[in-house]
Formats: structure tokens, sequence, C-alpha cells
């Protein structure tokens, strides 16, 4: 049955690949060879209609994903992730709005984007890859929930320090730690009405996904507004944690003492190369390597 040999050949692909064009994931292709073990028990006797109609079913999927992937053509998609499309140069406008929209959100709108490209390519995906796509997003913003509330215990436990509150209600730690507060609980509200359209959309077919992500991305920015939108909870949780450490910078350095603007300042010195060190050795671009490059090539 050639229905059996597409279903085999789909199952080796999504085993073997990552980027498999396959309709179905991997429980749900062994699922189907189960069907099809007990279609040909059934239709080597007689070709019954109800079970034609089932293969004729699964045909369909499986053609459907040869159409749109251009299977035969000598630009046909090979990878889930392969844009078979030329891309058209963005506005240089909108290209230095999203550097500076980057930079303001961490790179994390960047990393969103290679996610989302990865499922969304030429405004089509599939099933597998929309629902993987989305149990990775829902892990995201949970754990990013369990320390936004953590977070906003922390401001909350600050601003009822006494020391604190011997301040007037002006002064720059209270009015940091306010900021603090603000970024935190909406990183909690945007965090919750994300995860709940994720629930509601997570899990439809395909056709629907479609539907959800060009509503999604039919702005002027498209795919990089989606992505925006995907990380503001991280972006949120990072500016409030920044607005608190700030506001605690205020109250620590506020000290005469000598010795202990001198520990104080070496300590959060020492802290901010660590925290820097992740972000430096991820980095696209090495410019010592580079420097070394051109002195080597100049001699």
């Amino acid at each position: 049955m050639e229905l059996r040999e597409i279903v085999v050949h789909a199952s080796a692909d999504v085993i073997t690949s990552d980027k498999s064009l396959s309709p179905f994931g991997v429980e749900e292709l062994s699922k189907i060879l189960d069907l099809i073990g007990h279609l040909q028990e059934t239709t080597s006797v007689q070709c019954r209609p109800y079970s034609m109609c089932v293969i004729a079913r699964f045909m369909q999927y499986f053609a459907r994903a040869k159409f749109f992937n251009f299977c035969g053509q000598p630009w046909a998609r090979l990878e889930a992730d392969q844009s078979i499309y030329l891309m058209n140069d963005e506005h240089m406008v909108k290209s230095a709005i999203s550097r500076v929209v980057e930079l303001l959100c961490f790179g994390a709108p960047k990393a969103h984007m290679m996610e989302l490209q990865r499922v969304w390519v030429d405004k089509s995906t599939s099933s597998p890859r929309w629902k993987d796509f989305n149990d990775k997003l829902s892990k995201e913003w949970i754990s990013i929930t369990i320390y936004s509330t953590v977070m906003l215990t922390v401001d909350l436990s600050f601003l009822t320090v006494p020391s604190v509150n011997a301040q007037t209600s002006q002064s720059a730690a209270i009015i940091v730690a306010y900021l603090s507060t603000f970024c935190v609980v909406g990183s909690l509200i945007v965090s919750i009405l994300l995860a709940g359209q994720n629930r509601k959309y997570g899990n439809v077919s395909a056709n629907s996904a479609v539907v959800f992500l060009t509503k999604m991305t039919n702005s002027v920015f498209g795919d990089k507004a989606l992505a925006t939108l995907h990380s503001l909870p991280y972006v949120l949780l990072m500016w409030g944690m920044i607005y608190f450490l700030v506001a605690f910078s205020f109250l620590v350095f506020r000290s005469t003492s000598v010795v202990l603007l001198v520990v104080a300042g070496c300590g959060l010195s020492f802290i901010f190369l660590l925290a820097l060190w992740p972000i430096w050795a991820a980095r696209d671009y090495h410019i010592f390597s580079w420097l070394w490059e051109r002195l080597a090539f100049s001699e």
C-alpha cells in the first residue's frame, strides 16, 4: 500500500531530522501505521468504502504537504525552516527602530524571531512544529511568572524597610523601586495573558495556526512585532531587576563610610562583569579576532 510507504518514510524523516516536513509527529505516525495495518487486514478481502475514506483522508494531508513544499520542483523546500521565496530588504527606518527596540529588550526579540522563523516559514506551518513551539513558550512564560512573583515580593519588602520609609516619598530610591514594581507587575500580567492565548491557540490545527499567525503578524513590523510581544515578559522582568538594583544602590551608596563605599563598589563591579560574561561569550561579533586577522593580513 502506497500510504504505508509514505508513513514509514515520514516516520524515518521525523526520527532522523529535526526539520522534517511531515504533517504529523512521531506519535501520530505510529498510530497511523497501526491503523493502516488494521485497514490492510479488512481491505485485503473486500474494498470497504469507510476504509477507502480513511486512506483518502490521510493521503490528503501528505498530498497537501507535497503541494505547499513544491515537491518535485527544482526549488522545492527540503527542510521545514527553509524559505523558497526571495526576501525584500528591510526599510532603513524600520531597521533602525528594530535595532533600538532589540537593544532595549536585551536581544530577546532576536532569539524569539529565530524560533518563530523555524515555525512560520513562507506564511505556512505544520501541526507538530506549531505545538512544539507553543510548548516551549508555555514553559518559558511559566518560569518567568515564578521569577516575577519572587521579584514582586522583594520589591514590596524593600519598600517596607524602615530606612527606606524614613526617606521622603520623592527620593530617588523609592521612585526607582516603584518603577521596578510596575515592571514586575507588567511582566506578570503579560505572562498570564500570553499563556491564556497560548492555551487557546496552542493545540489547533495547522490551518487555524496559519490564520492566527497571519492576524498576529499583520502589522508594519510583521514577524518582528510578534517576536517582540513574546519577549515582553522576559524584558519587563529584566527591567524590574535593573530598577531594583538601582534603587538598592541608591540606598547603599548614600552612606558616607569610605570603607563601605569601596567594598560595595568593588562587589557591584565584579557582579556586573559576571553578568556581562554570558552576553559577551555568546556575541555574534569578535572584535579582537577581527583586529588580529587584519594585523596578520597587513603583515
